[in-house]
C-alpha cells in the first residue's frame, strides 16, 4: 500500500528560537544596557558641576554689582593677617607670604577656636579702610545718629589687646612732619605745638615716640608701621591705637604692649598715622551734646540690631551696624588735599566668607517671595560633611543666655538701608515676618512685613551646604615705594630691581605675594633703553605675575612677585632715576576680583597620627577694573 504524506497547512506551521539563542541575546541586551549606563553617571555629574558653576557664575556677578554700584564706599585693601604676640596679647601684621590662592588650614594646636577663621578662603580677610562719607543722621533705637552697615560683615568682634575691639575707624591719613632740627642723639626734640598742626605727626623711629598737636579733649590715633623683628625680618604691623591725653604738649610713646614681643626695631618711613574714632558706650550723649568736647570722631556699635556674641576671649561676632557722632556729617576735617568732609575709613576682620551675603530687593507689592542665588541652604540640625549637626550661622560663637539673639539661627535678615535686625518671628507680636524655604532658596515674607517694608533692601545672611564661600579680593588703592636696601616691601610698597644693593633684575617692579595676581596701574615710568636714551611712559596697567614658579628671591631675604616692564618695552635696560630723582611714580591697585569657592570632595589617608583630610576645591573668579568714585557729598 502506497503511503503519502500531505504538507501542513501553512496556519499550523510553528517557529521558535532555542535556549541558547536566547541567552545570546540576553547576554548582548545586557552589555549594551550596561554600557548605555556608564554614561549617565558622568552625565549627572557633568550636569550638576555645571549648575553650580552656572550658580557661582551668577553669584560672583551679582557680587561685583554690588561693589561697583557702592564704588564710592571701596575699601583701600584686603589683605591676610597674622597673629603676633605681644606684649597685651597679640597685635596683628600683614602676612606678606601668602598668596591670594593661598587655601591652606590653620593649625589647630596653635590658632584653637579660631582656627576656622584662619583657614581655607580665611586667609585673606582683613579690610582696610572702607570709607564712608558720614552719613545723614536719623532717629535710632538711642536717639540720633548717622548709621551705615559694614560691606562685608559680620566682622569678628573681639578684643585681642584687652581694651580695644578689632574694628577701628579712622580720619584721613595725617602728614608725615619732622622738625627741622632733626631727631637724633643729643638733639633736642621740640614740643609738637611748635611745628605740628591738625593735620600733621611726627615720629621718632629711634625712641618709638609720636608727636601731635595738642586739644582741649582726649583724642586716639590709628598707626601702620612696619618693624623688624630679632630674626631681621621686616614686618608691616596694623591698626595700632595711640592714646593722646587733653592738652597734652609732648611727644607719647607707642605703647610697649602694642609692640611684638620678637621686636628690634621700627622701620623708617614705613608708618602712617590718622585720627582715630573713638568708641562710646551706646547711650552715652554725642559730642556734640557737649559743648566742652565738640568731637565728631565718635561712633558707637548698635546693640538692639548687632550686639556682640561670644563670650569673653573667644571668638566674636557682630554683623556691623555702626553708628557715628551726627557732628561728623558737616564736619571738615583737614587733610594732605586740603578741607574736605570728614570721612570715616573702617578696618575689620571677615568673620567668615563661608556666610553667604546677599542685597536683595522686597518686591513693590504681594507676593512678597525673595529668591537666593544658592539652593540646599543649611537649616540647624541638618548634618555636616564630617557627620555632625549644623548648630549655628555664627559657628563655635556662644550665645548670650536671653533676649533677641540668644537662640541659634541658621538665617539672618535686616534692612540694609537702617541697619535693622528683622527677626523671624517679631518678639512683640508673634507674628511671623518670613519664612525660609531651604531646599529651594527662597524667602517668603508676610503681607503685613511686605507692604510696610515695600521695595526696601534687604541683606539675607545664610549657609549653603558644600561650604559655598563668596570672598573679595582687591589691590591696594596706592603702593609707596621701598626706599631701604633691604629689597623686602611690605603690603602697599614695590620695590625696583637693582636699586641699592636689594638684588633682583634691572626692569622688575617687586611686590609682596600677597599682591600676585593683581592689577596695578603706574602713572609715569623713566627707564633706559638699548640705545643710551631716557624715554618717559604714562600711564600703563600691568598685572602682577601669580606664577608661583616664577616668583624670586632678589635679597636673598623675601621671595617676592613682580612685573617687568619690558613685558611692553622690550628695549629696557633698567630704570632712570637720574633725570628726575625718582623712575616710578603713582603706582595704584585697579583690580577687583569677586571669587566663589565650594567643596568638590575630599580624600582622606591614613596616617600615624590619624586620618588626614584635604578639601578639594571648585571656585569661580570674576575679575574687572574698579576704583574708588567720588563721595556723596
Amino acid at each position: 500500500m502506497k503511503m503519502t504524506f500531505k504538507k501542513p497547512d501553512k496556519q499550523f506551521e510553528q517557529s521558535g528560537v532555542s535556549l541558547i539563542e536566547v541567552l545570546v541575546v540576553l547576554v548582548l541586551l545586557t552589555v549594551g544596557i550596561l554600557s548605555v549606563i556608564r554614561l549617565f553617571p558622568p552625565g549627572f555629574l557633568i550636569n550638576k558641576q555645571t549648575a553650580e558653576a552656572t550658580v557661582a557664575a551668577r553669584l560672583s556677578k551679582q557680587e561685583m554689582d554690588r561693589f561697583a554700584n557702592g564704588s564710592s564706599n571701596l575699601m583701600d585693601a584686603i589683605v591676610p593677617v597674622i597673629p603676633i604676640t605681644s606684649g597685651s596679647g597679640y597685635v596683628f601684621g600683614v602676612d606678606n607670604n601668602a598668596t591670594p590662592d593661598d587655601m591652606t588650614e590653620a593649625d589647630a594646636a596653635v590658632y584653637g577656636v579660631f582656627a576656622p577663621y584662619f583657614s581655607d578662603v580665611n586667609k585673606v580677610r582683613r579690610i582696610l579702610g572702607e570709607w564712608v562719607r558720614i552719613p545723614q543722621p536719623t532717629s535710632t533705637t538711642l536717639g540720633r545718629g548717622s548709621v551705615y552697615m559694614l560691606s562685608s560683615g559680620p566682622f569678628m568682634d573681639i578684643s585681642w589687646d584687652g581694651k580695644n575691639r578689632s574694628i577701628f575707624i579712622s580720619g584721613a591719613p595725617l602728614i608725615r612732619r619732622q622738625p627741622d632740627s632733626g631727631l637724633g642723639v643729643g638733639i633736642p626734640r621740640p614740643a609738637p605745638s611748635g611745628f605740628l598742626g591738625r593735620s600733621s605727626y611726627a615720629v621718632d623711629y629711634n625712641n618709638k615716640d609720636l608727636a601731635f598737636a595738642p586739644a582741649a579733649y582726649d583724642r586716639q590715633f590709628l598707626l601702620n608701621i612696619s618693624y623688624y623683628n630679632t630674626a631681621g625680618l621686616l614686618t608691616p604691623l596694623i591698626d595700632i591705637p595711640i592714646d593722646v591725653p587733653a592738652n597734652v604738649d609732648d611727644w607719647v610713646p607707642i605703647p610697649s604692649g602694642s609692640l611684638p614681643i620678637d621686636f628690634q626695631s621700627l622701620a623708617a618711613f614705613t608708618d602712617n598715622c590718622s585720627r582715630k574714632f573713638k568708641e562710646i558706650a551706646p547711650g552715652t550723649p554725642w559730642a556734640a551734646n557737649d559743648p566742652a568736647r565738640q568731637d565728631p570722631y565718635e561712633f558707637y556699635l548698635d546693640p538692639a540690631n548687632s550686639p556682640r556674641l561670644g563670650a569673653a576671649n573667644s571668638v566674636g561676632a557682630n554683623v556691623g551696624v555702626v553708628v557715628f557722632s551726627p557732628l561728623g556729617r558737616n564736619y571738615n576735617e583737614e587733610t594732605a588735599a586740603g578741607r574736605q568732609p570728614l570721612t570715616a575709613r573702617i578696618d575689620y576682620d571677615v568673620l567668615d566668607w563661608h556666610i553667604i551675603r546677599e542685597d536683595r530687593p522686597l518686591p513693590a507689592s504681594s507676593p512678597y517671595e525673595v529668591a537666593l542665588s544658592l539652593h540646599d541652604l543649611k537649616k540647624l540640625g541638618d548634618f555636616e560633611d564630617d557627620q555632625t549637626a549644623y548648630q549655628d550661622l555664627f559657628a563655635g560663637i556662644t550665645r548670650p543666655s536671653s533676649g533677641l539673639y540668644s537662640a541659634p539661627v541658621d538665617f539672618m535678615v535686616y534692612n540694609a538701608s537702617t541697619g535693622t535686625y528683622v527677626p523671624a518671628v517679631d518678639p512683640n507680636t508673634n507674628a511671623i515676618n518670613y519664612a525660609v524655604n531651604y531646599k529651594d532658596g527662597s524667602v517668603i515674607f508676610s503681607d503685613a512685613f511686605g507692604a510696610s517694608n515695600a521695595s526696601a533692601t534687604l541683606r539675607l545672611f545664610y549657609r549653603a551646604h558644600g561650604d559655598w564661600a563668596l570672598q573679595i579680593q582687591k589691590a591696594s588703592s596706592v603702593y609707596r615705594q621701598h626706599f631701604s636696601g633691604d629689597g623686602r616691601p611690605s603690603f602697599s610698597e614695590f620695590y625696583l630691581g637693582g636699586w641699592s644693593g636689594g638684588g633682583g633684575d634691572p626692569t622688575r617692579i617687586y611686590f609682596p605675594l600677597s599682591e600676585a595676581g593683581k592689577t596695578v596701574s603706574i602713572r609715569e615710568i623713566w627707564y633706559q633703553n638699548t640705545g643710551g636714551q631716557k624715554p618717559r611712559v604714562a600711564n600703563e596697567s600691568y598685572r602682577i605675575n601669580a606664577n608661583r614658579t616664577l616668583f624670586q628671591n632678589p635679597s636673598g631675604n623675601q621671595i617676592l612677585t613682580w612685573i617687568d616692564i619690558r613685558d611692553k618695552h622690550a628695549d629696557a635696560t633698567g630704570f632712570d632715576t637720574s633725570s628726575y630723582g625718582y623712575a616710578i611714580n603713582g603706582v595704584q591697585g585697579i583690580s577687583f576680583r569677586t571669587r566663589v569657592l565650594w567643596r568638590n570632595g575630599s580624600t582622606v589617608t591614613a596616617t600615624s597620627n590619624g586620618n588626614s583630610v584635604r578639601t578639594r576645591w571648585r571656585r569661580a573668579d570674576l575679575d574687572t577694573i574698579l576704583t574708588r568714585s567720588a563721595q556723596q557729598r
